[in-house]
This record gives C-alpha cells, sequence and structure tokens, in this order.
C-alpha cells in the first residue's frame, strides 16, 4: 500500500492525470445556537411539525401539598386537540371541569358552566401548539403572556443545556420559558399574575418525558411558589392520536359528550 502511494505521489509530480479523487464526506456539524426568540420559535415548530400528536389523553394523578404539611390526592381525566384544545374533567364523576378553547377558558361546576374568561393556557403553547401553529403566532401569544422577547440567553437546567426567553440570569420572577437546547422541548415556564395586592410567580417544569411513536411527550410535571413544590401531575394511561370528537371541546355540550 506505502509503494502504490508512492507511485501515484510520482505521477502526479511528473504531472500525470488520473482520476480525481473523492473528497471524504462532511462530518456532522452541530447547527449553531438560535441567536433570538424568534429563530428558537422557527426551530423547535420545524422540527416537528406533521410529526407531533394531534391528539393526547391521559390519566392524571395529582398531588396538592398543603402549606402545613401533608398531601391531598385527586384524578383528572383530560383530553387535548393540538392546537389550543383541553378538556379536563374532575373525577369521580366528571361532571365538573374546564374546557380550553379559541383562548378562553369555561370552567363547569356539577355540569353547569359557571364562568368563561378570555386566557391563553401557556403549558398548552409551549408544551404542544407551538409544534402545529406558525412561529409568529407563537411569538405574538409569547408577547401577550407578558414575555420579553429580547431577553435571550444560553443556560442549563437540570443538567441540560437550555435556551431562556424573558428573563435575565438570576432573574426567577419575569413571565420566561426554558427550553431543552438538544430536544427542542420545554423544559421550566415560569409565570406572574397579580391577585389583589398579591403578585403569584408559579414555576412550572416539565420533569419527565417518554418518547411516543419518535416524539417526546410529557408524563410528569411540577409546580413551584416560591421554591416550595405546591402541586404535581403524573400521568398514567398516556394515548396519543387518538380520534376524539370536536364536540368534546364545545362549551354547550359538556354534559352530552361523554367520551
Amino acid at each position: 500500500a506505502l509503494a502504490l502511494v508512492a507511485g501515484s505521489a510520482a505521477s502526479c509530480a511528473r504531472g500525470a492525470t488520473g482520476p480525481t479523487p473523492t473528497p471524504a464526506p462532511a462530518r456532522d456539524t452541530v447547527p449553531p445556537a438560535p441567536a433570538s426568540a424568534a429563530e428558537l420559535v422557527r426551530r423547535m415548530h420545524d422540527r416537528y411539525v406533521g410529526k407531533w400528536y394531534k391528539t393526547l389523553t391521559f390519566l392524571q394523578h395529582n398531588t396538592l401539598y398543603r402549606t402545613g404539611g401533608g398531601e391531598d390526592r385527586s384524578d383528572w381525566r383530560e383530553y387535548m386537540a393540538v392546537p389550543g384544545r383541553l378538556r379536563i374533567e374532575y373525577l369521580p364523576g366528571g361532571k365538573s371541569g374546564v374546557i380550553f378553547e379559541n383562548g378562553r377558558v369555561h370552567a363547569f361546576d356539577a355540569g353547569k358552566r359557571v364562568q368563561t374568561q378570555t386566557r391563553i393556557h401557556p403549558l398548552l403553547l409551549i408544551g404542544a401548539d407551538v409544534y402545529a401553529i406558525p412561529p409568529e403566532v407563537t411569538l405574538r401569544r409569547l408577547d401577550s403572556l407578558g414575555v420579553n422577547l429580547s431577553a435571550f440567553r444560553a443556560d442549563t437546567f437540570a443538567g441540560s443545556r437550555v435556551h431562556v426567553v424573558g428573563g435575565a440570569r438570576g432573574d426567577s420572577v419575569s413571565p420566561q420559558v426554558w427550553i431543552d437546547a438538544d430536544r427542542l422541548v420545554a423544559l421550566r415556564i415560569i409565570e406572574r399574575e397579580t391577585r389583589g395586592t398579591r403578585t403569584i410567580v408559579t414555576d412550572s417544569r416539565f420533569t419527565k418525558y417518554v418518547e411516543m411513536d419518535g416524539v417526546p411527550v410529557a408524563t410528569e410535571m411540577l409546580f413551584l411558589r416560591e421554591g416550595r413544590p405546591i402541586f404535581k401531575e403524573e400521568y398514567a394511561d398516556v394515548r396519543i392520536n387518538v380520534p376524539l370528537s370536536d364536540a368534546l371541546f364545545e362549551p354547550s355540550r359538556w354534559n352530552e359528550t361523554r367520551p
């Protein structure tokens, strides 16, 4: 082999012509980190558009951590249609619950609608809708939630590299989202709201994902206030892309559409 190499080199030196060598294939390169919130949202959308689940159903086991100690347990049944629709039934019975649809939330008690409010659900937006709606729509909705889109940086969280939108380093109270840099899924969402004279900051964390049909599906969440866990969700009987009737998400048909 060394002789062949030497002979080829000699031929080239004499000006001999021969087949052009095939260049070595380029190694896979890691794309540069996004430089802005807009670029990050576009990458999230493009990574999973057409691949993300269209529906998600699960049984949710809840743990409420009481301020004075102790825990309360409850179960909910949930049905999601991406984008923008979510039905939550409080068990047992399922007569009480909520429906999120078209930027509104409808609350039901004992089968009767008791309240309707305008609200964008941040967990639904960044946990699912971002992969199905145009990036510019996601950005407008983040802006309406008070997320400062010009505040963009890299950080780490729970052992993962993350992109943070909405908060400077050390800021744990401004509305913001934390996105896993590799999988491009949400790891943390911080919300801030005013209730009377109080400011409430909720830190929502996606603590577990499971791969299903090639996409990461969240199966556990933990919610904190003032650094203390207040609520935990664990999902069982998780199913994706199960056909769901549109009637499930129509507030006027809450009682007549039993899944």
